[in-house]
């Protein structure tokens, strides 16, 4: 027995498995958008908080362990019996954190992974000079004289190269995609992202006067973010032609900045429908499965805009997720040259980067009206589909009030055509509040809204008696003429889009899935 537990304490076991703790906490850091710390499927809350300190205090003594071994080996032998305990337990409880993270990063499929790698890339920065040092310490006593000097060139040679990569960036810049032209019901808001830091600007001709319009704030011109958004009026850009720009920042200073290189993009041509027959491409709840949704857009063939009814990604810890998944996704599938009408869905409003959101997209307030001819769309934002109160989101919500601001402003009942469309990403408009509901319902009504265009619920029909949804008998029976109309989104391993063809006549729907095949192809009248 004595033999078998001293292997937990050789030098490569113990340095193999002090690596094995470091990547498991970190793993199992960068899934607390997923393994909360207030966790409400554990036993207690703050369940998984203790397991995350259970991985730090085995690094801890991981380490202790280390450099007993290494250093005061003599010092162990009074207490070999405990060290061999000590060691062996680390061990396990080691291996079984590491197994467990990887079955939850397997398991928990693309979005999971995606979502989990933009914020573990960020501590990487963090982790890997740590464990650089902590290797240099450890190992250096098992090395010869000539193995410890290659170790410590190579450890500076990598310190130098990260100061000098702090000093100047070595990744190239450039644009994730084509821009994407928010309809914020007030103007467009052309919005793009860069790979790095920068200034952004939109550079048009209207009227034979040139224009360079910059991202800024009361004149101070914003270099601090990936996504850019410039405010263009609808006159200026509607079946216009524009260009993009951004220079790199790299450092700003009280006096001067460190600026890099300056890229550019375009032309652009933004085409706007206002004629008689529009078509719209309605993307909802694809949780960052891209290449499905873009291959189920394929097969609707073409639009004139597209309609995002929210849900990209599983929550927005991090801007690099609306880089991805709403930014870079919405400029591969409009080009930069059709408008987009943004709907929030509930997953948006999850993470440190959620407030920020709207105004990096451009937005002053998710709700507004966007009028395109003869068609008038209102597009409400539901929040959240559970109260505030609920757990999983750790005192930081206030959409109760929020949408009690979103009401009265509804109950002022906005100029709009007759041909009206209502937008929302949940159909009750207020989830958690059936009285919200109902109060929104009733100025819908008034206001002749005649469908309702929501996601969600990850299928794609419409809202009938028959629907395992509570409160679906209620609303069809007290407001017949809004038909509701779910758009789809991924489901059992697959992706629905839609197209809605509006015409004076009526509203044509058709959907399909990634597998081209059609599920929904069905016209209704106003």
């Amino acid at each position: 027995m004595k033999q078998k537990t001293s292997f937990f304490l050789k030098t490569p076991v113990l340095c193999i498995t002090l690596l094995c703790a470091v990547l498991a906490s970190s793993i199992f850091r960068g899934l607390r958008g997923y393994w909360v710390f207030y966790d409400p499927n554990m036993a207690f809350l703050g369940g998984s908080m203790g397991m995350f300190i259970i991985t730090l205090v085995i690094i801890a003594l991981l380490i202790g362990i280390t450099a007993m071994r290494l250093y005061a080996p003599e010092k162990m032998e009074a207490h070999a019996k405990a060290w061999r305990i000590t060691g062996m337990l680390a061990f396990i409880l080691t291996a079984l954190f590491f197994i467990a993270d990887l079955v939850l990063l397997i398991f928990g499929g693309g979005e999971t992974f995606g979502a989990f790698w933009l914020v573990f890339k960020k501590d990487l920065l963090y982790i890997l000079p740590i464990a650089a040092v902590g290797s240099l310490l450890l190992f250096l006593p098992c090395l010869r004289a000539k193995g410890r000097a290659i170790l410590s060139v190579c450890m500076a040679l990598c310190i130098g190269c990260s100061a000098l990569w702090m000093l100047f960036p070595i990744k190239s810049y450039h644009f994730v995609s084509a821009p994407v032209v928010m309809d914020t019901g007030e103007e467009y808001a052309v919005v793009f992202a860069t790979n790095d830091t920068g200034t952004a600007y939109v550079h048009y001709t209207y009227e034979g006067k040139e224009y360079t319009v910059y991202a800024q704030n009361n004149g101070r011109r914003i270099g601090d973010r990936l996504i850019h958004s410039i405010h263009v009026p609808y006159a200026h850009l509607n079946n216009n032609r524009y260009d993009i720009g951004s220079t790199r920042v790299i450092e700003q200073y009280g006096y001067g900045s460190r600026l890099g290189k300056t890229v550019n993009a375009g032309p652009y041509t933004l085409r706007v429908n206002e004629g008689a027959t529009q078509t719209y491409l309605c993307i909802s709840d694809w949780h960052s499965y891209i290449k499905k949704a873009k291959a189920a857009i394929g097969a609707l063939g073409a639009y004139d805009a597209v309609i995002m009814l929210g849900d990209p990604n599983t929550n927005m810890e991090v801007e690099e997720q609306a880089v991805q998944y709403i930014v870079q996704f919405g400029g591969d599938i409009t080009g930069g040259e059709m408008p987009v009408i943004f709907v929030r869905g509930n997953h948006e409003t999850r993470g440190a980067f959620a407030a920020a959101l709207p105004e990096y997209l451009g937005y002053n307030k998710l709700y507004y009206t966007v009028k395109r001819g003869e068609y008038s769309f209102l597009i409400l934002d539901s929040g959240e589909d559970k109260p505030d109160d609920h757990v999983e989101y750790g005192e930081m919500d206030s959409y109760e009030y929020h949408r009690a601001e979103m009401l009265e402003w509804l109950q002022t009942k906005p100029q709009i055509t007759d041909k009206l469309v209502v937008l929302s990403h949940a159909w009750q408009v207020s989830e958690p509040e059936p009285e919200v509901s109902r109060a929104a319902w009733d100025v819908l009504q008034d206001m002749g809204a005649r469908f309702m265009i929501s996601g969600h619920k990850h299928v794609c029909e419409f809202l009938e008696d028959d629907r395992d949804e509570e409160a679906a008998p209620t609303y069809l029976k007290a407001y017949p003429s809004i038909t509701t109309y779910i758009d789809g989104g991924h489901r059992d391993n697959a992706y629905v889009a839609s197209k809605l063809t509006l015409s004076e006549t009526g509203v044509h729907f058709e959907a399909a899935n990634n597998r081209g095949e059609t599920v929904m192809d069905k016209t209704l009248p106003w």
